[in-house]
């Protein structure tokens, strides 16, 4: 009987631990795609609060002028990263509340198409932790847990 109920808790702590690893932990998204000549784009992003957004922004255009407006605005349109013309550049910030956020690439000073290459990663966090970081303590904690119950009822 002993043996059934530790190999019970074996079970649970490899169930827990397949469950963690299926969890959203960061999502990275890369897209290409068109901003016409005297127009904006806008890209929405469902972030929780405390999440983090970092990225790299590429502008291509055949055009002299190859930057782009990029802003970042948060839900009731505050603003998270100001308007910054760019060609490439790097981004990151923090969201300080739970929304929706619009990453907006603006076109409407140039009258030529330009191409943008975005890729962005979402890192959320629980507790003011890295959510990977605290899925990490409950696996383990969960293993040491199942192998003292193990240890304790093989006597």
């Amino acid at each position: 009987m002993n043996r059934l109920k530790a190999s019970n808790v074996v079970l649970f702590s490899l169930l827990v631990l397949f469950f963690s690893l299926l969890t959203n932990m960061a999502t990275a998204t890369a897209e290409t795609f068109s901003v016409p000549a005297g127009q904006s784009v806008v890209r929405n992003v469902d972030l929780k609060a405390e999440d983090e957004v970092s990225g790299r922004i590429t502008v291509v255009s055949s055009a002299e002028s190859k930057d782009i407006n990029f802003t970042v605005m948060g839900p009731n349109g505050i603003v998270v990263w100001p308007t910054e013309s760019v060609v490439v550049a790097n981004f990151k910030f923090s969201a300080p509340e739970k929304g929706t956020y619009q990453l907006i690439f603006d076109n409407s000073g140039s009258m030529v198409d330009k191409t943008v290459a975005i890729n962005y990663e979402v890192r959320h966090y629980w507790f003011g932790l890295p959510q990977e970081f605290v899925l990490m303590l409950i696996v383990v904690f969960v293993g040491v847990f199942g192998l003292v119950i193990f240890a304790m009822m093989k006597r």
